[in-house]
């Protein structure tokens, strides 16, 4: 399993949300910190450059984007998808 840590994911994170006030927290609700559909796309180029990952079509909606816990859940599930494949 490849690790992603929490602090290198929310530094990457945070940057998108605009109306976040203090720190992202795992129940950190994206779309109300500012998220909306075109930094939604950004976020998902950046991580997908900077970890060299690809989102599926099928994880590209809101449930996968609700919240900062829920983002990171499937951001390591990618990298762990990666791991095993290679």
């Amino acid at each position: 399993m490849k690790n992603l840590p929490w602090d290198t994911f929310t530094a990457l994170v945070a940057q998108f949300l605009v109306r976040l006030t203090g720190d992202v927290e795992r129940g950190t609700k994206l779309e109300e910190a500012g998220l909306d559909s075109l930094s939604l796309v950004e976020l998902v180029a950046e991580i997908e450059t900077r970890l060299d990952v690809e989102f599926p079509v099928e994880m590209l909606n809101w449930d996968t984007f609700a919240t900062a816990g829920t983002l990171h859940a499937a951001t390591v599930g990618l990298l762990d998808d990666e791991e095993n494949s290679s």
